[in-house]
């Protein structure tokens, strides 16, 4: 024993004189300290080593327990001995105040367990360049308080728990916290009026809060970080913004609470090559979850190209905030099919693989001709072909009698394959039944295939007669089943190629439909979307049939020989900028009503749109028809709104009313038909704004009555506005000019109000009255060369109104007849006085025997 404590003398004085001697020059030393027995170090406490240091010294700590409040203010290293917090534990001796307090830059701390404050564990005041690594921190006020502009900190592997919070930054930047674990604290890492700061594969778990950014605490990226199962919320936001949140996994009742004053935050980064949190390939946004395993993503959102990303952006908890490029945690087994030599597979045939797969599995089957009938009930299976090609993965039903897909379970994808029959209806290609979230995409599907896309059909389509599908091929078939998706198929076949029914939200998408009595059939089934399919060389294109609140939006449909878009009985569907041509009827609607054309182009056709059978209260905005017998024709309907449509090179009508009661036509243009705007037995309609320009017939109304024709422009017709056998019909304002014959004809029609409009520069006449009595014309302004010619009998017809003061057609102050002008100026109320300047010639105007006006209305005032 006595030799071992002479030897420990004498290490001491080598140190301590090792110690005198470079303490001049200021060269940097270790110093130890020890309060437990037996060991020789320099001082028994840490206080006194700090004191006694010079900047850049390390001071060593042995194990043992230290009760003190230590105040460093140079430039120290301070480590234990063991590397251990475990057997190194600083206490305070003062619970009120810091344990370490740092006053200057460079200081490390490492290895400690520190605890017992209730202000901070180690505190920084102003410091810079420091690093606090691998401590275990707990029961104090706050773990680690960066505060005062402490900046270029590094805060790495602590452990910090059990303190009202873990991590606390005040006014600081471009600090760097990395791989901490903060658990059970009020706050776990708490940013105020902090920018620029990194946090970084930190484990936030179990505190009331996770994580906080408040104040001025802008430009801070979140990277990598674990929050999960934080008692009120995973990560608090106010008034931030451009903070960068991406790969960080968020597991709480509630991930992220925003504040109202909440700014502009980035949620994900540039989808990259990388592994992310989840294990997946890409690095995108964040991954989203809760702890009772309940998805809070919108349900059926999937990984189609399982990338690890899902496929569609996340509004997180429902705020504006968004990622747009959230992760998925399913890490799905994939299991291999080939039935060809040399191909190692699992299984040859698809349906030995579908049954040995678990929910979430892939299965990848390799090029070859499987034939085969496959039953689908595993949950969220995806089944696709290893090219990705339907050309050459071919499944051929073996049984007319069975489907060939039969799919009875959630979120399953079919992609790439070429799927034949023979099929007999009831059975299909693909048949859904009463599932949800699956997704049919870039198959080819048809009763012949052979793995080349069919060419359309040039002859002609065999008929399902009697809206039945007996007898019929289906290629796909959803029936009970919502919220799928079948987008990019190419299907043909002599039946019907895609029949929904009694299935509602779900999406069809640019898919190619050709060569079937019908194409898309939506049968008994509400509020789905159909957008971009290309449907051609059917019967009947798209034939929607008691359904209602389905969107159809940019479908393409063309010579398809009954009609490109058929709705029957199906009411508050909305059909918008979609292109069909070349049918008997484009867009047909039968007994339907409530619904919305919306800026669809119908061209080159018998019919462009028919509405027929009580299809009423529909409106059709922003149309175009073009290059059709008839553009719009409304048959037995009322209460339509037809709106800014346009209506050119019809050979017979460009817009027809036909036994049609209180309908609008606004603002429509129709121009170079044989009649632009038509009204045959139809009554109660409102044509207002309307032009009709270069036809036959500009307006043209038979055997129609009670309609209000006001505002409209007729110009450069043979005839601008002709009623033949219409009686009560009211126009006002209106302008007739430039028609080769008449500006506006009543041919036997009675009764009619013709009042302020405008008839001017027509050819022969202005005005042609031919056996229509008691029509009452006045305040119009007629200006052409012969301005009204009279034929038959007109009695009853009056040409004036009694005087009353009002404003004119022409700005006078009184409402009396018509004004009677000449291109030459020599009409008659352009050269009778006025002498005492009530706007009204001082003669009356005798037409004929029968017509007189016996209230002119005058122009600049004549006095002699």
């Amino acid at each position: 024993m006595r030799q071992i404590k002479g030897k420990c003398i004498i290490v001491f004085l080598v140190i301590l004189a090792f110690h005198l001697i470079t303490a001049g020059n200021a060269a940097a030393i270790a110093i130890s300290v020890n309060n437990g027995a037996g060991q020789v170090a320099n001082f028994t406490s840490i206080q006194a080593a700090v004191n006694a240091a010079n900047p850049g010294d390390e001071i060593i700590v042995k194990p043992g327990i230290y009760e003190e409040n230590i105040k460093v203010t140079k430039s120290l290293s301070i480590v234990s001995e063991s590397g251990n917090f475990s057997n190194t534990i600083v206490r305070a001796a003062n619970g009120s105040e810091d344990i370490f307090s740092i006053w200057a830059n460079g200081v490390s701390i490492k290895g400690f367990s520190i605890n017992g404050s209730s202000s901070a564990g180690i505190h920084f005041f102003g410091a810079i360049d420091c690093h606090i690594e691998n401590n275990k921190l707990s029961n104090n006020g706050c773990g680690i308080d960066l505060y005062m502009f402490s900046s270029g900190n590094q805060i790495n592997n602590n452990e910090i728990s059990d303190s009202l919070t873990g991590i606390s930054l005040g006014g600081s930047s471009y600090n760097n916290m990395s791989n901490n674990s903060i658990s059970n604290c009020g706050n776990g890492i708490s940013l105020f009026d902090s920018p620029n700061n990194k946090l970084e594969n930190n484990f936030v778990s179990k505190n009331s809060e996770g994580i906080s950014l408040s104040g001025e605490s802008n430009g801070n990226t979140l990277i990598n970080n674990i929050v999960t199962l934080n008692k009120k919320l995973g990560l608090h936001i106010y008034e931030t913004s451009n903070n960068l949140i991406y790969n960080n996994y968020f597991n709480n009742i509630v991930n992220v609470e925003p504040e109202p004053v909440s700014r502009v935050n980035i949620w994900n980064t540039t989808k990259t090559t990388g592994t992310n949190i989840a294990g997946g390939p890409y690095l995108g946004g964040n991954l989203w979850a809760k702890p009772n395993g309940t998805v809070v993503y919108p349900e059926g959102v999937r990984d189609a190209d399982l990338d690890g990303i899902l496929d569609v952006r996340y509004n997180i908890e429902g705020s504006e905030f968004i990622d747009y490029l959230p992760l998925t945690e399913s890490k799905p087994n994939t299991i291999i099919v080939s039935n060809s030599a040399g191909q190692a597979a699992d299984f040859v045939s698809i349906q030995a693989a579908v049954d040995n797969a678990s929910p979430g599995d892939v299965v990848i089957i390799y090029p070859g001709i499987y034939r085969e009938n496959i039953d689908v009930p595993v949950t969220n299976l995806t089944l696709i072909s290893a090219s990705g090609s339907p050309a050459d993965t071919i499944v051929k039903g073996t049984s007319s009698e069975d489907n060939v897909f039969y799919v009875t379970a959630d979120g399953v994808t079919i992609r790439g394959f070429g799927i034949t029959g023979p099929i007999n209806s009831p059975y299909a290609g693909i048949r859904l039944n009463g599932v949800k979230h699956c997704y049919i995409e870039n198959n080819q599907i048809s009763d012949k295939y052979n793995g080349a896309i069919p060419n359309p059909s040039s002859g002609s389509i065999p008929i399902v007669g009697n809206n039945s599908s007996s007898n019929v091929e289906i290629e796909i078939r959803p029936e009970s089943s919502d919220y799928n998706v079948l987008s990019n198929n190419i299907v043909s076949g002599n039946g019907i190629s895609l029949l929904l029914r009694n299935s509602s939200e779900n999406t069809i998408v640019n898919n190619s439909v050709s060569d079937s009595s019908y194409g898309i059939w939506v049968d008994s089934s509400n509020n789905n979307t159909l957008n971009e399919n290309n449907v051609s060389y059917n019967k009947a294109g798209i034939y929607v049939k008691v359904s209602s609140g389905n969107m159809l939006n940019n479908n393409t449909a063309f010579n398809n020989s009954d009609s490109g878009i058929n709705l029957w009985n199906s009411g508050e569907n909305i059909l918008s900028n979609s292109t069909v041509s070349n049918s008997n009827v484009c867009i047909v609607l039968h007994d339907s009503s409530e619904n919305v054309l919306n800026n669809n182009t119908v061209s080159d056709s018998n019919y462009g749109t028919w509405l027929y059978s009580s299809s009423n209260n529909n409106k059709l905005n922003n149309n175009r028809a073009l290059n059709n017998k008839v553009g719009i024709y409304v048959k037995a309907s009322s209460g339509n709104a037809l709106t800014e449509n346009i209506a050119l090179n019809s050979t017979a009508s460009g817009i027809n009313l036909w036994d049609s009661v209180g309908n609008t036509l606004n603002s429509n243009i129709a121009s170079r038909n044989e009649v632009s705007i038509s009204l045959q037995n139809s009554s109660k309609n409102s044509l207002l704004n309307n032009t009709a320009t270069s036809n036959i017939y500009g307006i043209w109304l038979g055997s129609s009555s009670n309609n209000k024709l006001d505002d409209n422009t007729a110009s450069n017709n043979k005839f601008g506005i002709y009623l033949k056998n219409s009686s009560n019909n009211g126009l006002s304002g209106n302008w007739a000019n430039s028609n080769s014959r008449y500006g506006v004809y009543l041919g036997s029609s009675r009764s009619n109000i013709l009042t302020n409009n405008k008839v001017v520069s027509n050819s022969e006449y202005g005005f042609c009255l031919m056996d229509s009595g008691n029509s009452s014309i006045f305040n119009n302004l007629f200006n052409n060369t012969n301005n009204i010619y009279f034929q038959g009998t007109n009695p009853g017809t009056s040409l004036n109104t009694t005087m009353t003061q009002g404003t004119n057609i022409i700005g006078g102050s009184n409402l009396g007849g018509n004004f009677w002008a000449t291109p030459k100026r020599n009409g008659f109320s352009q050269t009778r006085p006025d002498k005492n300047g009530d706007g009204i010639c001082d003669v009356a105007y005798a037409v004929n025997k029968e017509c007189i006006d016996y209230l002119p209305l005058a122009g600049p005032r004549v006095t002699n």
